[in-house]
């Protein structure tokens, strides 16, 4: 009689799949976590600047949805030919948006004072040929502009982080032509959603006041957006006086 012959079998042993996914979520929530203790503003050269650690946000599709970008721009009733100056531009979010909006007869300067947004904005220069575009490297005491140059100059939630404010306005002044303006989007200061610090937020009655200080006049407001208050200012002197046009469904928030 034939004896069947043993055979041991070895196999590999295999991880199962749950601890996979376990070290996955454990991975993604130390990563989550890390990015949500780092400050969303540090200090460059003395100065209060957005982390690059939060680069990721400015491009998701979340800021899509309480930023709403096109509706902004809709709101500036830019033309073609416009020239705009993205002071602290970052990766380029509105500075993409800008340039094909304003077409080839028209600019945009895209202002940055950090070394990795400078970097980011050419690339994506190059990139998306976005050949109405000069990227410039700004200082803190001013954005470097060409003078008499820009229709719009447009902050959104950089506006904060100026450190010498009016006198840095006297200087985006000098860069606008005769009817030029000023856009500024800043986080509510008593609003309840994410962003930035609340010790770094602004009241948008102090953002007039410096503005008047700095030679201009509130002439628009519009409260569609549901986390920022959003205004824009024309030269003092080449405006009448009179009360700005409000654009809103409900009284404006502080």
């Amino acid at each position: 009689m034939s004896k069947e012959a043993n055979h041991t079998i070895y196999e590999p042993e295999r991880t199962p799949w749950g601890q996979v996914f376990l070290l996955v979520v454990i991975v993604g929530f130390v990563f989550i976590t890390a990015t949500a203790c780092a400050p969303r503003m540090i200090e460059v050269d003395g100065h209060r600047v957005f982390n690059p650690e939060y680069l990721w946000y400015l491009e998701s599709e979340d800021r899509d949805r309480w930023q709403k970008p096109g509706q902004v721009i809709e709101s500036l009733e830019l033309s073609e030919g416009d020239v705009i100056a993205d002071i602290g531009a970052g990766g380029g979010y509105f500075t993409e948006r800008f340039s094909k909006r304003v077409g080839k007869g028209g600019h945009v300067y895209a202002v940055d004072v950090q070394d990795i947004m400078i970097t980011l904005l050419k690339n994506r220069v190059n990139r998306e040929k976005l050949d109405n575009v000069t990227v410039i490297k700004g200082r803190f005491e001013t954005p470097m502009l060409p003078s008499k140059s820009v229709d719009t100059a447009f902050f959104s939630s950089v506006y904060k982080e100026i450190s010498e404010r009016i006198e840095y306005m006297k200087e985006v002044r000098k860069s606008l032509k005769r009817e030029g303006r000023v856009a500024i989007l800043e986080f509510y200061k008593n609003g309840i959603f994410p962003g930035p610090e609340y010790g770094d937020r602004m009241y948008q009655s102090q953002v007039i006041e410096e503005l008047e200080k700095a030679g201009f006049l509130l002439i628009q407001s519009f409260d569609f957006l549901p986390q920022e208050y959003f205004l824009v200012f024309g030269i003092k002197e080449d405006r009448t006086v009179r009360g700005p046009k409000i654009h809103r469904k409900s009284q404006l928030l502080e």
